[in-house]
């Protein structure tokens, strides 16, 4: 049976993610009052008694479980989100291998382009290896992000050079050092790149997969939220993310991909996806078991790259995080201009062309899956 009901009326503006609020001490109401929004739009807009009950469920799972962590029940909280993710790990919509994954559209079958940033001067020169994730020897230095926790990090990418410039906090381009990534795909990624304006990839309002849909969405909300407050230790928009990627280490998968939350609407983030993965420490190594599944180039400055002619910076490559049917605009509602026509989708067409094209051994579809750290 379909489920259309999501078509009548139910998106609002009050949905349109990320979320801002000004202190840490505003999340749990005004959660609690983006949640009472969903229902209230689902019932207006006719929805069966099965998503309603989802709704309200996941609504007061999910504040509970921020109620337990308030409370230092720490074990109840991650318990709680644990087994909301687990309700939806059978349904290829939320879970998938990396090439299948909804959350990067487009031809199954090709390449998924990565990126990873650092920070530095062009003399700084980051070879491949020092843009890997921290090595063990250096756990110390982890800090808490949304989806890692101090002394069990993650290894974050974006699908564009862009993605990287946002999350790095926008640093002037002097400073702005990108690596071209890719994975071999066996990663299991949870889905929350999630838009209350996109229904693709529900079957025709599927029953079963508008209901997971409808999971996911309220666990992307929970986790989409910015707080403009200065100077914090603690973050609460970073318990629920935090306890997700640790209930999907639980139940055996590789990763959380997500829109960025510092663009101004998720409607221009289909160039900034971010992928974190869980970086898993070997007993006796340095490094994790995750780079013997990936290959990564040394990086390349920005600033740099722009001072090169036309002739050197213009460089062909497909790249699929435009290659879909999906509007790919940067921006902002006053100010949005295609990916297409911007110097982060040439210098990401540039950064992977120039790697496939390196001699030595060294040409991207030529080197062996692995990076080697000796």
């Amino acid at each position: 049976m379909g489920l259309s009901w999501l078509l009548n009326d139910f998106i609002c503006n009050d949905l349109y993610a990320p979320f801002v609020v000004k202190l840490d001490n505003d999340y749990y109401s005004c959660l609690m009052e983006k949640y009472n929004i969903v229902l209230n739009q689902a019932e207006k807009a006719g929805a069966d008694d099965g998503s309603l009950a989802i709704i309200k469920k996941y609504r007061n799972k999910i504040l509970e479980a921020l109620r337990s962590y308030y409370k230092a029940d720490i074990a109840k909280s991650n318990t709680i989100i644990r087994n909301l993710v687990s309700e939806v790990r059978s349904d290829p919509f939320a879970v998938a291998k990396l090439g299948e994954s909804w959350a990067f559209p487009g031809n199954r079958s090709q390449e998924i382009q990565f990126f990873r940033s650092r920070t530095g001067s062009p003399s700084s020169a980051y070879a491949a290896k020092e843009m890997l994730h921290l090595p063990k020897s250096l756990r110390s230095k982890t800090g808490s992000y949304r989806f890692s926790i101090p002394g069990s990090p993650a290894y974050y990418l974006a699908n564009s050079s862009y993605g990287c410039w946002i999350e790095t906090g926008f640093p002037p381009e002097i400073d702005f050092n990108v690596s071209p990534v890719v994975l071999d795909g066996t990663q299991k990624i949870l889905n929350l790149a999630i838009n209350v304006r996109d229904f693709g990839g529900l079957d025709g309002f599927d029953e079963g997969r508008v209901h997971c849909w409808l999971k996911l969405f309220m666990l992307m909300i929970a986790t989409s939220y910015r707080i403009d407050e200065a100077d914090r230790t603690f973050k609460s928009e970073y318990i629920v993310p935090q306890a997700i990627m640790m209930a999907c280490k639980k139940l055996g998968l590789d990763g959380v991909a997500y829109y960025s939350r510092r663009v101004e609407d998720d409607v221009f983030a289909r160039c900034a996806v971010n992928l974190a993965l869980f970086v898993n420490y070997d007993q006796h190594k340095d490094y994790s078991p995750l780079i013997k599944h990936m290959k990564i180039d040394d990086s390349f400055n920005y600033a740099l790259y722009k001072q090169l002619f036309p002739s050197l910076k213009c460089r062909d490559y497909e790249l699929r995080s435009v290659d879909h049917a999906y509007i790919t605009n940067i921006g902002s509602y006053d100010r949005q201009h295609p990916y297409r026509e911007t110097e982060f989708f040439e210098f990401d067409r540039y950064l992977f062309a120039t790697w496939q094209g390196k001699t030595n051994g060294r040409g991207k579809d030529v080197l062996p899956w692995g990076v080697s750290v000796d």
